[in-house]
């Protein structure tokens, strides 16, 4: 991430959410911290937050949620016991000249969990989206839905530039515009046992005049042994692993 913020004057650094835990499945809160460490580390600009990490439990969660130094977001996943939100709804970031306007949705878990209440995304979505527009020039939703409910999402809920989205059966090798709504949906990763963090996804795009995005470039990219590994980041999962 040095290297791209480097090469280009606008970068955001997102996650789609089901990234406190290794290898797809919900481990111990000791490595969520090194991950949220690593996150910090990086800069993340947002990130959503899914089952996996409701899954680590009302009091972990929370004290993970005051280390991270970016926003952790959901606008539909609640405290059980006083419904209110677990993360923030949304984040307005400034890029360049536009604000840009972050929401994260979690996906319904598979089984109810004693910890919290879970709304439906797209009926949240529609209320927060009419929000976020009076604040932000381009909304970018960034959920853990799988991709063709982001489909579905995308082209049922009007004004929205961009969702990242998880979880797809096949990996789509390209950005897909809805027709419906000319929303841009894309997913990066597949978030399997012994796969989760091996790709990342880049998109390059342009942002006219009104705030909606244009002229897309878009890879989901391998991070292989000819990806150079970063000092700052070694001595820090070093530290963990002492």
């Amino acid at each position: 991430m040095k290297d791209q913020r480097r090469l280009t004057a606008y970068v955001l650094l997102l996650d789609a959410g089901d990234a406190l835990v290794g290898h797809g499945l919900a481990e111990s809160e000791t490595t969520a911290e090194k991950i949220i460490a690593g996150m910090n580390l990086m800069a993340y600009d947002a990130m959503a937050i899914g089952p996996m990490e409701l899954g680590l439990g009302a009091a972990g969660l929370r004290e993970l949620l005051a280390r991270a130094e970016f926003p952790v977001l959901s606008a539909n996943a609640l405290w059980r016991a006083d419904q209110q939100l677990v993360g923030q709804p949304y984040s307005i970031i400034d890029v360049g000249a536009y604000k840009i306007g972050v929401v994260g949705l979690t996906r319904l878990p598979g089984e109810e969990l004693s910890d919290y209440t879970v709304l439906d995304p797209e009926e949240v979505l529609a209320e927060v989206a009419s929000e976020v527009r009076e604040q932000a020039d381009t909304i970018v939703v960034l959920t853990n839905i799988p991709y063709r409910s982001a489909l579905d999402l995308a082209s049922a809920v009007g004004g929205i530039d961009l969702v990242v989205a998880a979880l797809p059966r096949q990996l789509p090798s390209r950005a897909l515009r809805v027709p419906q709504t000319g929303t841009l949906v894309l997913t990066a990763e597949q978030p399997l046992t012994g796969h989760s963090g091996r790709r990342i996804g880049k998109l390059v795009v342009r942002v006219d005049g009104d705030g909606t995005l244009s002229q897309e470039e878009w890879e989901s990219v391998a991070l292989g042994p000819g990806i150079r590994d970063d000092l700052g980041m070694r001595l820090l999962l070093e530290r963990y692993d002492d």
